[in-house]
Formats: C-alpha cells, sequence, structure tokens
C-alpha cells in the first residue's frame, strides 16, 4: 500500500526538468508575453506618463537673532535657520507663486505645488546647525522648472521681509505707546512738583536779615565776637530753586523723549499704511523702509536656478527593465498554465 502511494505520488510531482522543457515548449509565448509588456511599459513611460524637471536652490540663511533698526533692536521671533528654510512651503508663499507663474489655481492647488517642492534633509554638523539648504522644484518642462524655482525663492526673499517688518512695527508701535503713557505720567507727576516747589519759592524769603537774628540771642553770646551781615542768601530759597531748575531739565526731557516717540510712531502709521496698500495691491515695490531689508545680507543664492539639462523622471529605460521582468513573469505564468491546466482537463 505504502509503495502504491509513493508512485502515486511522484506521479503527480513535477520534477524540474518537465518544468524546463514545458517552458521551452511555450517559449514563444513567453517571449511574445515579454516583449509586448516591455514595449506597452516603454510606450505609456513616454508618451503617456508627464514628464518631471526638478530645478535646485542652494540657499544659504544667515539670519541675526536680533535686528538693529533706527527705532531700537527688534528681537525675530525665529531662532534657527531650518525654520526659516520651512517657512518656504507657506501658504502666503505659494499662492504669490501660483499667482506669479499664471498657473489655474483650480488645477494647481497649494497643495499640489508643495508636494512639488522638496527640501533636502536638515541635519546639524558637530552640533552646530547648517546654513546651507538645497531645495528642489519640480515642473513639467525645464524652462517652467527653473522659472518656478526662481519666482518660489523671490517670493520667500519677500515674505521674510514683509513679515519681519510686520513684526517689528507691532513691536515698536506697542514698546512706543507703552512708553508715551509712562511718560505722561511722568511728566504730570514732574509738572506738579514744580508747580508747589514754584509756591514754596513765592513762599520763602529769599534773604535772611542775620542783625535781626543776632539781636534777640545777644543776651545769651558776646556778639562782639562775630561778623554779623543785615542781609545773606537764604539756603532753604536756593534749595528750592535748584529743585525748580531740576523740574524744568527733567519735564525738558521728557517733553523730547516724547516728541521723538510720536514722530517715530508717526513714521511707523505712514509704514503701515504701505503695508496695508501692499496687502491690498501685492506691490512690493512701495513697501521700502529702513527695516525691510533684513534678507538682503542674510538670505542668498550663491547662485541663480538653472534651467535644468535633462528630465528626472519618468526614467524611461528603468520602466522598460521593470516591464520586461513582469512581462517575463506572466508568459511564465501564462505557459504554465496552459501546459498543465488546460492538459489536464
Amino acid at each position: 500500500m505504502d509503495e502504491q502511494h509513493v508512485v502515486q505520488t511522484d506521479e503527480e510531482e513535477i520534477s524540474l526538468k518537465e518544468l524546463f522543457l514545458a517552458l521551452w515548449k511555450h517559449k514563444v509565448v513567453i517571449i511574445s508575453i515579454t516583449l509586448i509588456t516591455a514595449l506597452l511599459t516603454g510606450i505609456i513611460s513616454v508618451f503617456f506618463i508627464p514628464p518631471a524637471y526638478h530645478s535646485r536652490l542652494n540657499i544659504i540663511i544667515n539670519m541675526p537673532e536680533t535686528f538693529h533698526t533706527k527705532y531700537g533692536d527688534y528681537t525675530l521671533p525665529i531662532t534657527s535657520n531650518d525654520q526659516y528654510i520651512n517657512l518656504i512651503t507657506s501658504n502666503d508663499i505659494l499662492i504669490h507663486t501660483i499667482d506669479a507663474m499664471g498657473y489655474d489655481p483650480n488645477v494647481v492647488t497649494i497643495e499640489n505645488l508643495r508636494d512639488r517642492i522638496t527640501i533636502g534633509a536638515i541635519a546639524k554638523t558637530n552640533g552646530v546647525e547648517q546654513n546651507s539648504f538645497d531645495i528642489k522644484v519640480e515642473a513639467g518642462n525645464p524652462l517652467e522648472a527653473q522659472q518656478l524655482a526662481q519666482v518660489l525663492f523671490d517670493n520667500y526673499m519677500e515674505f521674510v521681509d514683509v513679515t519681519t517688518v510686520e513684526g517689528a512695527l507691532n513691536n515698536f508701535t506697542t514698546q512706543f505707546t507703552t512708553s508715551l503713557k509712562s511718560l505722561q505720567v511722568s511728566l504730570e507727576s514732574t509738572q506738579k512738583i514744580l508747580a508747589q516747589n514754584e509756591k514754596l519759592l513765592a513762599e520763602t524769603p529769599q534773604t535772611i536779615n542775620q542783625k535781626e537774628a543776632m539781636n534777640e540771642i545777644e543776651s545769651q553770646v558776646n556778639a562782639d565776637e562775630f561778623v554779623v551781615l543785615e542781609n545773606v542768601i537764604n539756603p532753604n530759597y536756593t534749595k528750592v530753586e535748584n529743585d525748580i531748575i531740576g523740574n524744568k531739565q527733567v519735564i525738558n526731557s521728557i517733553e523730547n523723549s516724547m516728541r521723538v516717540q510720536n514722530e517715530y510712531l508717526a513714521e511707523l502709521d505712514s509704514m503701515r499704511n504701505r503695508l496695508n496698500t501692499y496687502y491690498d495691491t501685492g506691490d512690493f515695490e512701495n513697501l521700502q523702509s529702513n527695516i525691510v531689508s533684513v534678507t538682503k545680507s542674510n538670505i542668498y543664492l550663491p547662485s541663480a536656478a538653472v534651467v535644468p539639462s535633462r528630465k528626472t523622471s519618468p526614467s524611461n529605460a528603468k520602466n522598460v527593465i521593470l516591464g520586461t521582468l513582469l512581462g517575463g513573469m506572466l508568459g511564465i505564468l501564462a505557459a504554465l498554465i496552459r501546459e498543465y491546466w488546460f492538459k489536464k482537463n
């Protein structure tokens, strides 16, 4: 019984030799399917898959922690270079880029454009933060890729400038407004003290008659030992007079500070109007001030974006190779099915 089972099992098993002969028998089928699949893959890769070209930007960032202006020092809210480079995919930048490139916003959305921007790996070397970043921008043709990369960088620079201006405006406006309120309180307090001192000065005799004072005590001391002046300057009068001079100097200093800060607030208000105009019109040229150029010396391109010389994807050769492998597998599967499945049936 066991021998009969072994013989039956052997008959059902397919030897490697039989398998090879079966494949060789249907080699035409295998080769045909392989070639057809490779050809179809090549045609799809060349004619149906949109090509992708990448233009590269190498951005150098050396942003300071504090920015110096005529209004004082402004501490920038962003503290690291990698935070600055990540701003390049901000919604505002992408919206302006879509508009500048003339894209249909219904076709090229913010999410779609963001997927076409690749920020290189951000790392630290020996604990030191890197300041050079690679950005790859994808487009459907070489010229578009180069233009898109350059427009994206220009909008990025503009965005950082405008964001810095707005932050500085808010910071200095709040600072000067608060300072003016404090100065106003100090001014009113000093003016009250001045009024009190002026009233006290009016009530204080300017001189003292020493002779009259000595007549009152001549019974207690020997007046012949003293040289008595009839009138001398009253030290209390002198002290109050000096206090009044000091009060006036303080008031003058406060008023000068208030005048300068009011002038600064007027300049900041004018700048805010230009900023609002920029938001309404998008005209960056009118937004010129001494604090708008934070990026000029701190963010730059060593070289401008160039037109890519070859496409990045799809790789026709790679796709044909994959198609050939897939076709070979399908051909072998078809040959085995034809040989054993239909043969048994």
